[in-house]
């Protein structure tokens, strides 16, 4: 089985109106090819990528981060004319692109494991060993918000039996107020985990913050992921050393993992990056002993159908996983939407990833060419 052809479309689907920051924290808009597209990463541009072969199978990718069409479209002829059955999973052709841009290499690799899983009839995470879980558990997720939608949003995640809420957060945010209105909202019901994506800038301003979180009777069940610069891990050693909160680190590589363990410069891990080494940083963390999760960019339904396989299959993965694209964007351009109910999702049993792509879906996000 050969493939014969890349074909790839980008498209552009918006987070609903008020779904992840409250309107105050709504960064600016920008124009791409002729379309409106507000300023922040859960809406760049996406490309969906299908591998053609000359039987008939497609295996489907996702490609995210703005990555613009013509760059994955260059790294066709790693693939076009190759026999499906040739390649490694664990490691494609791709070295020449692979520390340039991770991104195109994880979609490639979903479909290519997307194409082998169905023509072996097998869902992916029999390509990985078997699974571990039915269900994977996944978070409630939120960008930057004002106290009054942070406690609307907490209502809203018990209700539909979300046990985390992981919300996005700068130094200069009222997280005090927004963490106080949580907890007045829900109790003891719901797990915070604040990421301020590095935006805390130094340990002081971390300590500080817990300080006054603690002083207002709002210290526990938080948890601090990548509050600052994670390539100084002394100050992440130094944070668990003064702070009773669970520290994270957000790490993208089996090297990363590597080093964070053998610094331990962390309670728990949110891990990313392709499939492979995903399941290959989960097996690091399992050694070491430290729960993980799976992080997202608000994805779509193809790209949240390899987390959830990939969850399954690798067994420290017991924290939510950040699988949230379907509750926050307008469309996930699959058939039949993941199943998420009571804070998990059900992982896909179908061959390959299990999804099927949502043609005229992707017709209407579609981005026109000028």
């Amino acid at each position: 089985m050969k493939i014969t052809r890349v074909e790839t479309t980008t498209v552009v689907v918006p987070v609903r109106e008020g779904a992840w920051h409250s309107a105050e924290f709504v960064p600016e808009t920008y124009q791409y090819g002729g379309q409106t597209v507000r300023l922040h990463w859960p809406e760049f541009p996406i490309v969906i990528m299908k591998l053609h072969t000359d039987e008939g199978l497609v295996g489907l990718g996702e490609v995210s981060k703005g990555t613009p069409e013509a760059e994955v479209q260059r790294q066709a002829q790693f693939f076009v004319g190759q026999d499906v059955w040739s390649f490694d999973l664990q490691e494609m052709p791709l070295e020449t692109i692979w520390f340039a841009n991770s991104s195109v290499y994880a979609g490639y690799e979903m479909a290519l494991f997307d194409l082998v899983g169905k023509a072996l009839n097998v869902p992916v995470y029999r390509l990985f060993g078997g699974k571990y879980r039915d269900l994977v558990p996944v978070s409630r997720c939120s960008g930057r918000m004002t106290p009054e939608d942070a406690a609307k949003t907490a209502k809203e995640s018990v209700a539909q039996g979300y046990s985390v809420l992981k919300m996005k957060a700068t130094a200069d945010d009222p997280l005090v107020e927004r963490l106080g209105a949580i907890q007045d909202a829900v109790g003891d019901k719901l797990h915070v985990v604040v990421d301020p994506n590095e935006r805390f800038r130094q340990p002081a301003t971390l300590f500080s913050i817990a300080e006054k979180l603690k002083a207002n009777g709002i210290e526990t069940r938080q948890c601090f992921e990548s509050p600052y610069d994670q390539r100084n891990l002394d100050w992440y050693v130094l944070a668990r050393q003064k702070l009773t909160t669970p520290i994270a680190l957000h790490v993208g590589s089996p090297s990363a993992v590597k080093e964070a363990v053998k610094r331990e410069a962390c309670d728990w891990m949110n891990l990313s990056g392709p499939m492979v080494s995903f399941h290959k940083q989960a097996a690091i963390a399992e050694a070491a002993g430290i729960p993980a999760w799976h992080g997202s960019g608000v994805d779509l339904g193809i790209m949240e159908a390899s987390y959830a396989h990939v969850c399954a299959a690798s067994k420290p993965v017991t924290l939510t996983s950040d699988i949230c694209g379907e509750t926050l964007r307008e469309n996930d351009l699959i058939t039949e939407p993941l199943q998420i109910a009571n804070g998990h999702v059900r992982v896909p049993e179908g061959p390959g990833l299990g999804v099927t792509l949502d043609e005229a879906a992707v017709e209407h996000y579609r981005v026109k060419s000028a």
